[in-house]
C-alpha cells in the first residue's frame, strides 16, 4: 500500500493552528558561520521554543486535532526527549492526560525537563536502549488502554506541525533562501519543510543532514522503503532512530530531497567551537 503524502495546505493550517500558541522563534544571522563560508548563514533558533527544540510543533498540532472522545482517553508517546517534551507541554496546556516512554539513553536533563512541563498531566516511564524500544512499549500500552499514540514523526498532523519551521522561514527572510539544511532522526521535520518548500519554494535546495552511524532515512531511500539499521549511535540522541517512518519516507522520496551525513567526530569539533 503507497503511503499517503503529505500536502502544503495541511502545513499551512498547521501554522494557523499554532499561530495561537507559540510565537515565531527568530532567525539570527551567524557572524561565525558566514565567515567560515563565505555565505549568509542564518539559524532558526528552534532552541528557544518552551521545550527547546522543533518537536513541540509537531505534538501540539497532532494533539489540538483530537476529538474531545480521544482526548478523553489520554495519549501515549514514546521519544528520546524532544518530542516527550512537546506530548508534556501541550498536554498539560490542552488538559489530556499523557503517559510517556523514554529510552535509557534520554538525558536526565531531558527526563526532568519532561516532568516539570507536563505537571500532574503526565507520567514518564524509562524503558529500552533506543527511541525504537520505547516505540514499542507505547504502542503496546496504547493496544491495552485505548489512549491515542502521538508519533514522534509518522503521522501527517505530527509533521505538518514541523513543517511550519519552512512557513516561518520564509517568512521571516523575506526572500527564497538558497540552501536549507535540516537535521534528520526518524524525518518528521525534513518531510514537512520539504513539503511546504516544494510548493512554495521550489528553487531553494533542501539538504537534510543525519549522523553518520544513525542515517535512517538514507537507508530507506537507498532501498526504496524504510528498512531497519541494524547497529544505532545514540551519540546523537534525538537522531537515534533505527527505522525513518513510512510517511515521512514517502514525503521526503516525493519531493527528491537531498541527504548527507556527519561523522561523530565532525560534530564533536563543531560542539566544542
Amino acid at each position: 500500500m503507497t503511503a499517503p503524502l503529505l500536502t502544503a495546505a495541511a502545513v499551512d493550517a498547521a501554522a494557523r493552528v499554532l499561530a495561537d500558541v507559540l510565537p515565531p522563534t527568530p532567525l539570527h544571522r551567524s557572524d561565525r558561520l558566514s565567515a567560515a563560508t563565505g555565505a549568509e548563514v542564518w539559524l532558526k533558533r528552534e532552541d528557544l521554543q518552551p521545550v527547546r527544540s522543533y518537536k513541540l510543533r509537531g505534538a501540539f498540532n497532532f494533539i489540538a486535532g483530537l476529538s474531545d472522545e480521544e482526548r478523553a482517553k489520554g495519549v501515549v508517546a514514546a521519544s528520546a526527549g524532544n518530542h516527550a517534551q512537546g506530548v508534556a507541554f501541550a498536554g498539560q496546556r490542552l488538559g489530556v492526560g499523557a503517559r510517556i516512554y523514554l529510552p535509557r539513553n534520554t538525558p536526565r536533563q531531558k527526563r526532568d525537563r519532561v516532568a516539570a512541563l507536563g505537571g500532574d498531566m503526565v507520567d514518564v516511564i524509562v524503558t529500552g536502549e533506543v527511541y525504537d524500544d520505547a516505540a514499542r512499549a507505547a504502542a503496546a500500552d496504547a493496544a491495552e488502554s485505548g489512549a491515542v499514540v502521538v508519533p514522534a514523526f509518522d503521522a501527517l498532523d505530527t509533521m505538518a506541525g514541523q513543517g511550519t519551521v519552512a512557513v516561518e522561514i520564509a517568512r521571516q527572510l523575506g526572500r527564497t533562501p538558497d540552501l536549507v539544511t535540516v537535521p534528520v532522526g526518524g524525518g518528521g521535520l525534513l518531510g514537512g519543510m520539504a513539503t511546504w518548500m516544494a510548493a512554495h519554494s521550489s528553487s531553494t535546495r533542501l539538504v537534510g543532514v543525519e549522523p553518520e552511524d544513525a542515517a535512517s532515512m538514507a537507508a530507506a531511500l537507498a532501498a526504496g522503503a524504510p528498512v531497519d539499521l541494524e547497529t544505532v549511535s545514540p551519540f546523537v540522541d534525538g537522531a537515534a532512530v533505527r527505522r525513518a517512518g513510512d510517511l515521512t519516507h514517502a514525503a521526503v522520496a516525493a519531493t527528491g530531497t537531498e541527504l548527507t551525513s556527519v561523522a561523530e567526530g565532525a560534530i564533536c569539533v563543531e560542539m566544542l567551537a
